[in-house]
């Protein structure tokens, strides 16, 4: 009998309880800064937001914090289970489940924020493009997308090879590369491995290498204009090298 086709990547690792053991540290408080800056630099008041991939909830908890009207959509039922339970009572905040190649909300939001490099998942630019054809019919006419990524040209540079990291008594061997993703793609694949009652549990996170050219291609043929772009959680200017992040502000065309 014919086997079914192994879950991507991306299903299975972000739905496991290691990667929440080995990215819990991440920090509130940065996801409150950032949002803030934006909040502030925009002049956001009262919006409808998405928080597309919204994880735990962290980012999409702050923009409900500063008035705004949240949904939070996540493919990890245990990520969305934990939003749910940790930001209970929060008004103006709700999550669901929801796959980012196929959503359909049956809603239009002023603004979607995609953050924390929350996409380039694919090795097939179509599958990006319904990523992002989705959040286009799901903004309102004038809307906006926040797209926060990383630099490519930045983290190429810095990119640590081999690390081990100890979290709750587990290591996690990681090791990290820049090659060929299927289709043609070149991207960043990082490799967690740790054993767990004997046994090795190995997992892969795969993330195109995509430049500020080819995402602004990807957006444009989505109906979506580069408006401003930053290089950072400050919102400072965006350069090619030196920034950390590669974050895009596009508006609905």
């Amino acid at each position: 009998m014919p086997q079914n086709p192994p879950s991507p990547w991306y299903e299975t690792w972000f739905d496991s309880p290691h990667y929440h053991r080995l990215y819990g540290h991440r920090s509130g408080s940065e996801a409150t800064t950032f949002v803030s800056n934006l909040h502030r630099h925009f002049g956001w008041s009262h919006l409808h937001l998405l928080d597309l991939a919204c994880g735990q909830g962290r980012h999409a908890a702050a923009a409900a914090t500063l008035g705004h009207r949240v949904v939070g959509m996540d493919l990890s039922a245990n990520s969305i289970d934990h939003a749910r339970m940790i930001h209970a009572g929060q008004e103006r905040l709700t999550f669901v489940e929801g796959n980012m190649l196929d959503f359909e909300l049956g809603q239009r939001f002023d603004g979607v924020l995609n953050l924390f490099t929350s996409f380039g998942y694919f090795d097939r630019r179509e599958d990006h493009l319904a990523v992002l054809a989705g959040i286009r019919r799901h903004l309102k006419p004038g809307g906006f997308l926040i797209l926060d990524y990383l630099n490519v040209d930045f983290s190429r540079a810095r990119l640590v090879l081999e690390e081990t990291i100890e979290r709750e008594g587990v290591e996690y061997a990681i090791t990290r590369s820049f090659g060929d993703l299927g289709h043609g793609v070149q991207g960043f694949i990082k490799t967690i491995e740790f054993e767990e009652e004997g046994r090795t549990h190995r997992f892969t996170e795969r993330v195109s290498g995509m430049d500020l050219t080819e995402l602004t291609r990807l957006l444009e043929a989505s109906g979506l204009t580069v408006r401003q772009t930053f290089g950072d959680y400050d919102l400072a200017d965006w350069t090619p090298g030196d920034s950390p992040r590669l974050i895009l502000y596009a508006h609905a065309s």
